[in-house]
């Protein structure tokens, strides 16, 4: 979903990373920042100011939006660049369950676990036959995370509901659509096994 909109916007984006170049950073530095960002986020999470905590959970977001397009105007794309951006989200997502976790203990380490399940749950096919990123199940993926956590805060800030606690009721829904979106990665890994098997296509040092 988030490359999807990075994607639509990707016009805009260049517009804006064009005139944020200016800045003296390098690429790798600019995907850097959605962790400081995201440590002021999980500091307003964990006291409760969700206003505040929303606005930098999407500050932290729109660098991962652009750090992209950044690198292209700094002419500075590489592929450790793209593999940096991968773990830089993992640890903004760590930051932002942590901020979390301080009043909602049980429910932040099960959206972080289901979290990890679900990102590892893709990769580490790699390591039995040769696949890429197309066409994986997406339900409950980063993307679709953060949007929830986002309608969650926004709700929690603009809508009053009277004994509901909505930041519980989000993470609550994040960590079954994740848990879900991670079965169904394991289901289409063993569909993509399957067929390796068929072709004889499964890596080399497992056939020794």
């Amino acid at each position: 979903m988030l490359g999807q909109i990075r994607k639509d916007i990707k016009p805009l984006l260049r517009k804006i990373a064009k005139i944020i170049s200016v800045i003296p950073i390098t690429a790798n530095q600019f995907t850097f920042l959605a962790i400081p960002l995201s440590g002021v986020a999980a500091y307003f999470l964990a006291t409760e100011n969700y206003l505040y905590g929303l606005i930098f959970v999407i500050f932290s977001i729109l660098i991962d939006l652009l750090d992209g397009s950044f690198a292209e105007a700094k002419k500075q794309k590489s592929f450790f660049g793209n593999y940096l951006d991968a773990l830089v989200d993992k640890m903004v997502e760590a930051i932002i369950y942590f901020g979390l976790a301080f009043n909602y203990p049980l429910l932040a380490f099960l959206c972080f676990s289901t979290t990890m399940l679900n990102s590892y749950a893709k990769p580490r096919v790699a390591l039995v036959i040769e696949t890429d990123n197309h066409d994986w199940p997406a339900i409950g993926d980063r993307a679709d995370r953060l949007l929830l956590l986002i309608i969650g805060l926004l709700i929690t800030n603009f809508i009053t509901i009277q004994n509901i606690d909505i930041v519980q009721i989000t993470l609550g829904i994040i960590t079954i659509i994740t848990f879900f979106g991670f079965i169904q990665r394991i289901l289409y890994a063993k569909k993509l096994i399957k067929k390796a098997l068929r072709e004889d296509k499964i890596l080399p040092y497992l056939k020794k």
